[in-house]
């Protein structure tokens, strides 16, 4: 700020051209709020330049519409409420700032799920992100912090016991052919080469302070300061995806009561649910997701509307930039926020349901007209 000042620089003068931008900051940052915005700071000083600046940096993406931005700690979505405001809102669904979240992690309230065709539902999975309090995040955070929040997640995953007893493995340690394994066994994350990622500083100082905990089965894992602090991961072949949404429920309270014995809170509130790095997983962070063969209904003029209808929305099984191999798709919810963990479950459970049945009477070409759902 002294050193802008001192060349004669005014906000105005820093003012990002985002003429040529698609994404949710471009669209609702103006000069105006930024001139406004450039004179505050959170108190672990993170700047409204720290936020839009992903989005600064990647004006658009061929298959989704980015956020742009992210916030480096808990106080960042006050600080900056007027953009985060309108952002939340536009990727949300009309989520406002008066609306209050809703939290339900009782697996007894799902209805079904231990039922989808495994000739069809290959696999499924439930992940979510959770931050620790008092910590700046990943585009923020310090080297000295990733180390001690690192040395907190440890002392929790350890404490685990019975189908949670797993293992640590750090990053930094790990074996070339160690980590690619878990990398192509899509258990590990890869060093962050995403623009998205790399303009938002989470890539510093890797791999020092990451690492991955799974248990012995390989049904829960937690990866530690990614994107997010933590990113809980339950999943399994098949489609039982009631059983893995039970060890997901079951795995992030045994967590959270190990993390609270020693004095450590998760980021809440009833706004925004839990918070996390980017505002679109805010709310639940939560994304269930089936690996599913919908050859022919993948082809269908029809499945993209019906994916809208149904709330869901597909992947390549790579992930997000990848296509669909063998007709085989990720099918997940699209909502975060807004929505409580289990009502996301119940609709991909609900809505996978339907694309089967329609990928069934396609097989035996049969019309799908009489399966067509309403919108949720």
């Amino acid at each position: 700020m002294a050193n802008r000042k001192a060349r004669g620089l005014s906000a105005e003068d820093e003012f990002p051209d985002l003429s040529q931008h698609k994404n949710h900051m471009a669209k609702f940052l103006t000069q105006d709020m930024y001139v406004a915005l450039k004179q505050r700071s959170t108190r672990s000083g993170f700047s409204i330049d720290g936020v839009i600046q992903t989005g600064v940096d990647n004006p658009g993406h061929p298959y989704i519409m980015t956020v742009g931005c992210v916030a480096g700690d808990e106080e960042s979505y006050e600080v900056y409420k007027e953009l985060f405001d309108l952002v939340i809102e536009d990727r949300h669904g009309g989520y406002k700032p008066t609306d209050t979240h809703k939290t339900d992690l009782n697996p007894d309230n799902l209805v079904g799920g231990d039922d989808l065709d495994p000739n069809y539902v290959l696999s499924s999975r439930v992940r979510t992100g959770r931050s620790l309090r008092g910590f700046c995040l990943p585009p923020h955070c310090s080297r000295g912090e990733r180390r001690a929040l690192e040395k907190i997640a440890i002392e929790a995953l350890g404490s685990l016991t019975g189908e949670m007893t797993g293992k640590y493995y750090p990053l930094k340690s790990m074996s070339d052919a160690e980590q690619q394994q878990l990398i192509d066994d899509h258990f590990l994350f890869d060093k962050p080469v995403s623009p998205l990622l790399l303009a938002s500083r989470m890539a510093r100082d890797w791999p020092d302070g990451r690492g991955i905990w799974h248990n012995e089965g390989k049904t829960f894992l937690v990866w530690v300061n990614e994107e997010d602090h933590l990113r809980v991961i339950s999943m399994q072949k098949g489609g039982n995806l009631k059983e893995v949404f039970t060890r997901f429920c079951t795995g992030l309270g045994e967590l959270e009561a190990r993390f609270k014995e020693k004095g450590h809170v998760y980021m809440w509130n009833e706004h925004l649910g839990y918070i996390l790095t980017c505002p679109s997983n805010l709310g639940t962070g939560l994304r269930a997701g089936v690996h599913v063969k919908l050859p022919n209904m993948s082809k269908h003029p029809e499945f993209e509307e019906v994916l809208k209808r149904l709330r869901l929305q597909k992947r390549g099984t790579g992930g997000v930039d990848t296509d669909a191999v063998g007709g085989v798709f990720d099918i997940s919810n699209a909502d975060r926020l807004g929505f409580s963990e289990v009502e996301l479950v119940q609709m991909v459970v609900d809505g996978v349901k339907v694309l089967v049945d329609m990928e069934k009477n396609l097989e035996k070409e049969e019309p799908i007209d009489d399966l067509m759902p309403n919108q949720k």
